[in-house]
């Protein structure tokens, strides 16, 4: 297993990455390494933001892949829009997960226009992210950030958690114990395609965020889907935290 580190990721087109991701693991009978049951995922979540939210608005899972957290949240919530860079996640997503309250739609998280295009559709709306900014290079992820802001607008509220900083102390300590000296397929398939783990600080998160206001924060864990040669699963030390847009002042109270 090669050391982790944040910072450092192959220089790729993220989008092409993870379609040829999904195309190859749509054709697999592989676990994909993060798609847990809901249960130990967007059902632990969800008691977090959702009366928080305007339940009118539109529900977004922003990065949704193979839509089984989706899937969830369609049971909660009226209109549940799945939005992923890769359309052969969708075609699982379509095929596997699917409702009469869910769409799916191709978004590229890292080019804004297209977010653009969807808020002119739809209005502001509501967000889930579960795990979409750490694999994103440090540098592009302001991009990511301004079509999340453009999708809440000013009336959404979103709900992201993300692998923590802490991560990169637990992968490398497995690391160090040689539990993972073999790595699986799963995760062999990943890297094959340039995609790595990163982490994200909520200092990071704040920063990305700069006109938003945090709700709640706090720590959590990703389960893991694929056990270690051991048996164990892994459970990677996670941050949550819940936004929205902080109060338009009328123009009357700018001047002032």
């Amino acid at each position: 297993m090669e050391k982790i580190n944040s910072e450092e990721k192959p220089n790729i087109d993220t989008s092409l990455a993870w379609e040829a991701y999904w195309n190859k693991a749509s054709r697999l009978s592989n676990l994909i390494l993060w798609d847990c049951d809901p249960k130990l995922a967007v059902a632990r979540d969800l008691s977090r933001f959702k009366n928080l939210m305007d339940s009118q608005l539109p529900l977004i899972d922003f990065a949704c892949g193979n839509g089984r957290q989706t899937l969830f949240l369609a049971d909660h919530f009226i209109r549940v829009i799945g939005v992923d860079v890769s359309k052969s996640a969708l075609e699982m997503a379509k095929a596997q997960q699917n409702a009469l309250n869910i769409e799916y739609r191709v978004l590229d998280g890292l080019k804004p226009q297209q977010a653009e295009a969807l808020h002119s559709e739809i209005g502001d709306a509501n967000i889930y992210m579960r795990g979409a900014f750490h694999h994103i290079p440090v540098e592009r992820r302001y991009d990511c950030a301004k079509s999340l802001q453009i999708l809440l607008g000013n009336q959404g509220i979103i709900y992201l958690i993300e692998i923590s900083t802490k991560a990169i102390n637990y992968f490398n300590s497995l690391r160090a114990e040689m539990k993972y000296k073999n790595p699986h397929k799963e995760r062999t398939i990943l890297f094959e395609h340039g995609i790595r783990p990163g982490t994200v600080a909520l200092k990071d998160i704040v920063n990305f965020f700069s006109e938003f206001e945090v709700l709640k924060s706090g720590e959590d864990f990703f389960d893991i889907a694929v056990p270690l040669p051991n048996g164990d699963y892994p459970k990677l030390p996670a941050l949550y935290t819940v936004m929205k847009h902080k109060p338009v002042l009328p123009l009357s109270e700018v001047t002032k």
